[in-house]
């Protein structure tokens, strides 16, 4: 019979094969059923093992965490409905390629489908993991200890390779769950702290592959290099830059791929490509896309529609092509693959002007933006435009989905050191924003700051607790607006079906789908022991911005604006820049 102890040894080997393999963080939440596993992981000195107070939370701290360090976490919970509350963590996940560990602890067999209590059906219970494994409980002998080990490394290992994504084990765990003993000494490791099963990443690209993308590139002469999202810790950024200021091409990237910088960088796309016939003289020969499709719808809907050869360079399989217009798919390293292209011979030049339209029409396009959101008034893309501007290369900036990083695409500047930008952009959901900033936070030296919508932060307000609780740092940029602002930009705003009185003093689309919160968040503030200012104009918000990032502790700067005008507004600038690209 499987003993207590037997069942520690088995969860230390486990976790000792995690931290050897490279993890250095997990985190918990409370129950009855997962203490060995919660025991296990916080009695490892070599863990940094961070306590969350339900698993929503806890699921989406990993979630950032692993994001801002590109290594699996992982996250461990009781069993039932407990687990269920990780799943949103392991949809972005999955959506998002970013590794994670769900160590769920279970009922054993014998209390499943009987009605003992905490018992629901977790088997393969998250359809977005990339692997499920049931850990059956062993006696644990040298050939078991040497089976878990292999097990963990496998975990480790299946989270990170290839396309990254959430790997489920399940723990069904029975009784006692814990004991008053001294585990024995396990020799079944490998010396010298390594891992028990190694890894080794594949080679770089070449071969067909490799010499397609450079005859594509050598018979361009109106290219494009497309930069979308791309958070994890690699060249690319600069390798995009090098390469389309080699090339003479328009590098159109989206912040999230920390290629918005260089002498051939785009920034404001999105407003250029409104205007019809600014795209219409712009199509490319070429196409070249690197990461996920930026967040720009009319960058989108220009690549829907241009006709042009697209290639994309992904190695991961990810299929990022809804509109059906991709030609080719390379899989190839992109980071290496275009700092290959910047280094070998040099391709033919490009159609002479080709690259300095595009430049030329930005600059137009940032006088006439500047024109309509300068000066000291608060807005929603003059926050986005500040914080571009004003945050050091060594901050990360997490966003909200939804306008806040729709603002940051549009708006945001190029420059040649910008900060980090991350957004759980996998399945666009709003859920978990503020544990997963929290969760960046704890794994990044710099300053940190979130921007979010008041919609955003009262889904995930309990996120909050982690302030205190683990004495995190964060700068939350707050934009009040009074409800989801998004909407009022689409038609659903203005027809007159949601616009029939639900009663005497809100209409459907006010109540049902604006959903305006009407909380108090200095109070909010109060309650969880972050500091709390409330700027009245520009200059307020950057010296608020430099005391928030200068100190030590949360805090959060609220910035109030009105929907209405925020949709006059980007009116406004999109008038504006067409104005000054018509011919």
């Amino acid at each position: 019979m499987t003993t207590v102890t037997d069942t520690y040894m088995l969860l230390r080997a486990f976790t000792d094969e995690l931290v050897r393999c490279g993890m250095r963080a997990a985190c918990t939440s409370p129950g009855s059923r997962s203490s060995p596993l919660v025991l296990s992981l916080a009695r490892d000195q070599r863990l940094r093992c961070y306590s969350h107070i339900d698993e929503r939370c806890s699921g989406f701290f990993a979630l950032g965490m692993a994001k801002a360090t590109g290594l699996p976490v992982a996250v461990t919970c009781t069993s039932g409905t407990a687990a269920a509350g990780l799943a949103g963590a392991v949809i972005e996940a999955h959506e998002a390629r970013v590794p994670l560990l769900v160590l769920t602890a279970d009922r054993p067999a014998e209390l499943r489908e009987n009605g003992a209590g905490q018992a629901i059906d977790q088997i393969k219970m998250f359809t977005a993991a990339k692997w499920f494994f049931e850990v059956s409980v062993h006696d644990a002998g040298p050939e078991q200890l040497r089976w878990i080990r292999t097990l963990a490394c496998r975990a480790f290992w299946t989270a990170l390779d290839g396309s990254p994504g959430a790997v489920h084990l399940n723990f069904p765990l029975r009784e006692p769950l814990v004991g008053e003993f001294e585990l024995p000494e396990d020799g079944t490791g490998r010396p010298q702290a390594r891992p028990y099963l190694a890894r080794y990443a594949a080679a770089g690209g070449g071969g067909p592959a490799g010499d397609r993308v450079r005859e594509l590139v050598a018979g361009s002469r109106r290219g494009v290099l497309v930069a979308g999202r791309h958070e994890r810790d690699t060249p690319l950024g600069t390798a995009a830059a090098r390469f389309a200021a080699r090339a003479g091409w328009p590098l159109l990237a989206d912040p999230l791929s920390g290629a918005r910088r260089g002498p051939a960088a785009v920034a404001h796309y999105d407003a250029l490509l409104r205007e019809p016939h600014f795209a219409a003289a712009a199509v490319p020969d070429l196409v070249l896309r690197v990461g996920d499709l930026p967040v720009s719808k009319p960058l989108r809907t220009w690549l829907a529609g241009i006709g042009a050869p697209q290639a994309t360079l992904d190695p991961e399989g990810a299929w990022q092509d809804p509109s059906a217009v991709l030609s080719e798919v390379l899989a190839l390293d992109p980071a290496r693959t275009l700092l290959e292209l910047s280094s070998g011979p040099a391709a033919p030049p490009p159609e002479e002007g080709w690259l300095e339209r595009w430049l030329s029409a930005d600059r137009l396009a940032s006088q006439a933006i500047l024109a309509e959101i300068g000066g000291d008034t608060l807005s929603e893309p003059a926050v986005a435009a500040e914080l571009g501007m004003l945050l050091a290369q060594e901050a990360t900036l997490f966003v909200a989905s939804s306008m806040p990083v729709r603002d940051i695409e549009t708006f945001w500047p190029a420059r040649e050191d910008p900060p980090r930008v991350l957004c759980n952009r996998g399945a666009n959901g709003i859920d978990g924003t503020v544990s997963s900033a929290f969760g960046v936070a704890a794994a990044q030296q710099g300053p940190v700051v979130l921007l979010i919508g008041d919609v955003a932060l009262a889904h995930d307000i309990g996120g909050l607790i982690a302030a205190g609780r683990l004495g995190l740092s964060l700068t939350i940029v707050l934009i009040q607006n009074d409800g989801g602002g998004i909407f009022d930009f689409l038609p659903l705003s203005r027809t007159s079906l949601a616009r029939v009185r639900a009663d005497e003093d809100e209409d459907i689309y006010t109540r049902h789908v604006l959903t305006p919160t009407g909380l108090d968040f200095e109070r909010a503030c109060s309650l969880y022991g972050l500091s709390h200012e409330r700027p009245a104009g520009m200059r307020e918000f950057r010296a608020a911005l430099e005391r928030s990032l200068s100190g030590p502790g949360a805090s959060m700067i609220e910035v109030g604006c009105t929907r209405e005008e925020n949709v006059a507004l980007h009116g406004r600038v999109w008038k504006a820049v067409s104005r000054e690209l018509r011919p």
